[in-house]
């Protein structure tokens, strides 16, 4: 049969379910769920249909279930209006066993507004919205979840190639304990504590995963706050990793705590993203070790350890005001998992409370280069406990600690940054081996502390290399004590070609070496 317009065109609509012809009430008095799961089934019997939800308030008295090749379409002024203590939509059935990422797949949801109404009487305990597990190849786009009680307003658990695109999630109440909620739950089957929907519990965890074009904040509906947190995962299984996550162009407003929370991720993109008064904008998080639940083995094995992970780049981020819940970036391994391979590159991160813009400790083979970090309460940028790192071309303007710190490092790189009236010292170094601080320039360190200095190099540090860099007293009144300051525990120290002039407030000038045995000669060392 030749397909002509008009033939695909009655295709089109015979694969079209209205859910008011299967008796769903549109008018907000009656329950709605029975008749839009007729269309459901329908669909489901069909192998695959679109299900469209005109225009209306349809009261959702039951859980709904979709099933593989379903498109479920709301339409402009259609909402879905949870009367259920319990879930809105769920990918299959409760009690089937498809393993893997064999469930319920090809599956649209998009449009509407599905108001969760968690500060409603008799709908106010932990509740999800839209459900999907075990499952392939999902797309959630362009609807509004509002008002949701403890949960989460979308869970990807045991799901591959999954989007959410141009969604708004405004409005969360916490029924106690649940302070750590994501709007955008990215899991995996660990138990049905994790994932109620159904089994089976085999671990499986998410890959492939896009979240681009949405909103995350507040509803502004009495009783309710913005999200804890926007999107990320609490919950974790030795030898499992979620891989290859997507953040982009996102907006998060007065969240919580954090807006992203990578936990047990690798091969991660976070990019173009804005975050404005958020608790914290972005971690990165290995297993923590002390979770007696998180270092298990899908056996049950405990292993009483972390594991590393790898691969991220967060990049072209915009950070306003964050940094009251922790640092704005903050990445945070373990003895016995590190975080590998790390680029954190052009973001600009503008004020904070008492937090330091980026901080990084227990990572290695990271590059921190080119971002503007200012106003914040701490340090600039703060690392700890790393090894093969470059910090790099940074900007930094008026933070309330030091500019940048290493502490216990090795083999790592100061270079090129441009720092200017930090509260406290422009480059701290205490202790490590083989930290090369070269070609920065610090002006007007020390304009808050009682002692500080432009460079201070300090705690047995080994090794260090200082050379091209120029410090500055700056105009205010406070001046730090020298440009360059070394203790009496720093050995093997290799210094030339700095400038230090001005006029220093320490009895010892631009330059206070106290290190042993300097090499301050720029010839070749054998």
């Amino acid at each position: 049969m030749d397909i002509t317009a008009a033939r695909l065109n009655s295709m089109q609509q015979a694969a079209s379910l209205l859910v008011t012809n299967y008796g769903a009430d549109s008018s907000g008095t009656t329950n709605a769920a029975p008749g839009i799961q007729l269309a459901l089934n329908a669909a489901r019997d069909l192998g695959g249909a679109q299900v469209v939800v005109p225009p209306g308030i349809y009261l959702i008295g039951a859980t709904l279930r979709i099933y593989g090749n379903t498109r479920l379409s709301l339409m402009a002024g259609a909402e879905f209006r949870r009367n259920v203590a319990g879930t809105m939509i769920v990918n299959g059935d409760a009690g089937q066993a498809f393993g893997g990422y064999t469930g319920h797949s090809d599956i649209i949801i998009e449009g509407g507004l599905w108001n969760m109404r968690g500060t409603t009487v008799g709908l106010t305990a932990s509740a999800m919205c839209i459900s999907i597990g075990h499952a392939s190849d999902i797309i959630i786009r362009d609807l509004e979840v509002r008002d949701l009680p403890g949960y989460h307003a979308v869970e990807f658990n045991s799901t591959i190639h999954g989007t959410i695109q141009n969604c708004r999630f405004r409005g969360f109440i916490d029924p106690g304990g649940r302070d750590f909620a994501e709007a955008v739950q990215i899991d995996l089957a660990k138990s049905v504590g994790v994932f109620g929907g159904f089994g089976p519990y085999d671990h499986t965890p998410c890959e492939d995963i896009t979240v681009t074009g949405c909103y995350f904040g507040a509803s502004g509906t009495a009783g309710t706050t913005a999200w804890p947190r926007g999107i990320g995962s609490h919950s974790a299984t030795i030898t499992k990793w979620h891989r290859r996550i997507r953040i982009s162009g996102n907006a998060f407003e007065n969240l919580l705590q954090f807006a992203i929370s990578a936990y047990v991720w690798e091969d991660v993109t976070i990019v173009g993203n804005t975050f404005n008064s958020c608790g914290s904008g972005v971690r990165i998080r290995s297993v923590i070790a002390a979770d007696t639940e998180d270092t298990k083995l899908p056996d049950g094995t405990q292993t009483s350890a972390s594991q590393s992970m790898r691969n991220f780049a967060v990049v072209g981020n915009t950070l306003r005001d964050c940094g009251s819940y922790d640092n704005s970036i903050i990445v945070l391994g373990e003895t016995t998992g590190l975080v590998l391979s790390l680029v954190i590159s052009g973001n600009v991160i503008d004020g904070t409370t008492t937090q330091a813009g980026i901080r990084i400790q227990r990572a290695s083979r990271a590059v921190v280069n080119g971002n503007t970090v200012s106003n914040t309460g701490g340090t600039g940028i703060s690392t700890e406990d790393q090894s093969n790192m470059i910090v790099s071309d940074n900007l930094i303007w008026g933070v309330g600690g030091h500019g940048i710190t290493m502490v216990s490092c090795d083999n790592s790189n100061i270079l090129d940054n441009d720092i200017r009236d930090p509260a406290n010292s422009g480059i701290l170094v205490q202790g490590g081996s083989d930290i090369q601080i070269r070609n920065n320039f610090v002006d007007g360190a020390n304009h808050v502390a009682s002692s500080a200095y432009g460079i201070r190099i300090s705690t047995s540090t080994v090794s260090p290399a200082v050379s091209g860099n120029k410090c500055r007293p700056g105009t205010s009144t406070t001046k730090a004590l020298a440009g360059l300051s070394t203790t009496n525990t720093v050995t093997g120290l290799q210094r030339f070609g700095n400038d230090m002039r001005g006029t220093w407030s320490g009895a010892a000038g631009g330059i206070d070496d106290l290190s042993t045995s300097p090499q301050t000669v720029a010839t070749d060392i054998e």
